[in-house]
């Protein structure tokens, strides 16, 4: 009787032990604000600053690649372009410029828009700021 409780006892525990390790995980937000696609050498979990920075220099080639192609209507919703904040769905994200890409590969992960004389760069994935380029008023 006493191995047949026993036997019994250790069934449960394994299939509840299977049941947990299948259910999804619960944790709320935490893939929200990272970028779903880490640029290579990125360690794995790296936050959404540590997988998109772009240097000055480059900064300067995407606006100067912008005002080349032309100008985009700027958005005509204002929201909060700081890096990781969550940007509206119904703004329209454009392509980066061939010559932008060119010159930053890496940012071919990334769209972008203008709000209020700033490039906004945004994560098409997760609709998040990923970072933002001032631009002198009167251009793009």
């Amino acid at each position: 009787m006493k191995l047949r409780l026993t036997s019994a006892i250790l069934a449960m525990a394994a299939t509840a032990g299977l049941a947990a390790a299948q259910s999804p995980p619960t944790a709320v937000g935490s893939q929200q604000d990272t970028i779903t696609h880490p640029l290579p050498g990125t360690p794995p979990g790296a936050g959404a600053s540590s997988q998109f920075q772009l240097t000055n220099a480059q900064k300067v080639t995407i606006a100067n690649a912008i005002r080349g192609a032309g100008s985009k209507p700027a958005s005509r919703l204002n929201f909060t372009t700081s890096i990781g904040a969550p940007v509206p769905p119904s703004i329209e994200l454009y392509v980066l410029p061939d010559a932008a890409l060119s010159a930053v590969p890496d940012a071919k992960i990334v769209k972008y828009t203008t709000v209020q004389n700033q490039i906004v760069l945004v994560d098409p994935t997760t609709m998040r700021v990923v970072d933002v380029i001032p631009t002198p008023p009167g251009n793009p």
